[in-house]
């Protein structure tokens, strides 16, 4: 047992014994005063029996105060449910409704206001935003509802009601506090909202709104909605993905780009039952939290080697998890497929992470590895908020690949400003750009004025299936 748990042990029971001495000892004062009158008649049996039954009280209660630290409802520091209590609680509202929505709000800058304030600070700030978010609700009729800590700055809070009805209440409450500050201190709020339509089961609901938090919203909105498209049976979803990568139901998609090779980048797609098409974005938080990253991988880089032996003097560039590159087992293992392959000259690997991983020499060390046996790297998504800055400064790839907005604002005076100065640090630097998203003749034709290395987008080439590229390439 470690320290901290005996520590916790021997405080429970000393609380436990102050909490239950002073009743004991009223107990024991109480019988003698009553019986001290009947002491000569009374049999030296019943003396036994009540001192044997006081003793078995005396434990009880001991042992009822002693659990009773176990059976915590709040949160110290917010004043909220715990998570083990809001989860209860949901899930005995979602048995009472038929409709009932989840909500996830987030304080999106706690660690940089931990890292610059302080702890207290930052304790100090999620009670505001648990108290400014209940109470907006109950002022909106909403009674009675769970509201939890979860983890770090995030709340979970139950409604009853659909989507469609709770979405505007929580538009409304990320707008109000869209400028929410404390003492000085900028608070940036963000929500997300599932409901039992997709699920009833607590857990998987939960899950999916984290998913949905996570991803980058191109508007810079603080609410993130699931989609239409993407209102389906969890169960159903999880199911069809596990049997997708156990029977390698892989569908690989493919989009030329213009530059002075033969480069084709590869998406990857999922078949689910009925030949059902899975989109990358829906189904690889799936896969992260499912723990198949490196079975995915894996079984990516196989069907690439395949589409190699297949299209020869081609380039092919596809995404592989940084994380799982950094895996010791799939260091091993892509070793030994590249051994096995001739075509490993051919591959572009393009990485995207949000947060600098801290290792910085471990990870470079191992991407010259890779790099000595022939593969390309690219930084995905330069110029928006991710790890992409440092990694220029710390590792040596070999293409650079713009964010999304540079091809859609190429007519902005600030992105072509950034732009330009991006390609001067590719010239100095050795390496080369990458643009995509190119869907008009206008921003082709500054990206090739831009000399930028390579052109990816509708107005180069569409994305295709294996047998129309292999009919485009000849």
């Amino acid at each position: 047992m470690l320290y901290p748990q005996e520590k916790e042990r021997s405080h429970r029971f000393l609380l436990a014994l102050r909490t239950g001495l002073p009743l004991f000892s009223l107990t024991i004062i109480l019988i003698f005063t009553s019986l001290s009158d009947y002491f000569q008649q009374i049999p030296s049996d019943f003396f036994i029996f009540a001192i044997l039954i006081l003793a078995v009280f005396i434990y009880f209660i001991f042992y009822m105060i002693y659990r009773g630290f176990d059976e915590q409802i709040t949160d110290p520091i917010t004043h909220t449910f715990t998570r083990l209590q809001v989860i209860s609680l949901l899930k005995k509202e979602i048995s009472r409704y038929k409709e009932y929505s989840i909500l996830l709000i987030s304080v999106e800058n706690l660690s940089d206001i931990n890292a610059r304030y302080g702890i207290r600070a930052g304790d100090k700030v999620l009670r505001k935003v648990a108290n400014k978010a209940g109470v907006f609700f109950l002022n909106k009729g909403f009674k009675k509802f769970p509201i939890g800590h979860f983890k770090g700055g995030d709340f979970i809070i139950g409604l009853v009601g659909s989507q469609n009805k709770i979405k505007p209440f929580l538009e409304m409450m990320c707008i109000k506090y869209d400028d929410l500050t404390m003492n000085e201190i900028e608070i940036k709020i963000k929500g997300s909202i599932v409901d039992t339509t997709l699920s009833r089961d607590v857990q998987a609901l939960i899950e999916r709104l984290f998913e949905a938090q996570s991803l980058d919203s191109e508007d810079g909105s603080h609410l993130k909605m699931l989609q239409e498209s993407e209102d389906f049976s969890l169960l159903e979803f999880e199911q069809s993905v596990r049997t997708a990568i156990k029977e390698r139901s892989f569908s690989l998609m493919f989009q030329p780009i213009k530059a002075d090779e033969k480069m084709v980048h590869i998406s990857i797609k999922l078949q689910g039952k009925n030949e059902e098409i899975i989109h990358q974005k829906t189904f690889m938080p799936l896969v992260k939290r499912l723990g198949y990253e490196r079975e995915y991988d894996e079984i990516v880089l196989e069907k690439v080697l395949q589409v190699c032996t297949k299209i020869e003097k081609v380039t092919f560039a596809f995404n592989l998890s940084p994380s799982v590159l950094r895996n010791r087992h799939f260091v091993y293992y892509i070793k030994q497929k590249l051994a096995q392959s001739s075509e490993h000259r051919r591959l572009v690997i393009i990485l995207s992470e949000k947060e600098v991983y801290g290792n910085m020499r471990r990870y470079n060390d191992l991407l010259q590895q890779y790099r000595e046996l022939g593969l390309r790297f690219v930084l995905d998504n330069v110029g928006s908020l991710n790890a992409s800055a440092e990694y220029i400064k710390r590792l040596d790839v070999d293409i650079i690949r713009f964010d999304k907005p540079f091809s859609r604002h190429l007519d902005s005076p600030a992105y072509r400003s950034l732009l330009h100065g991006y390609m001067q640090m590719c010239k100095e630097l050795g390496m080369k750009s990458w643009i995509k998203m190119v869907d008009t003749q206008e921003s082709k034709a500054y990206s090739e004025e831009m000399s930028i290395d390579y052109i990816q987008g509708h107005a180069v080439s569409k994305i295709v299936n294996l047998d129309k590229l292999e009919e485009e390439l000849g």
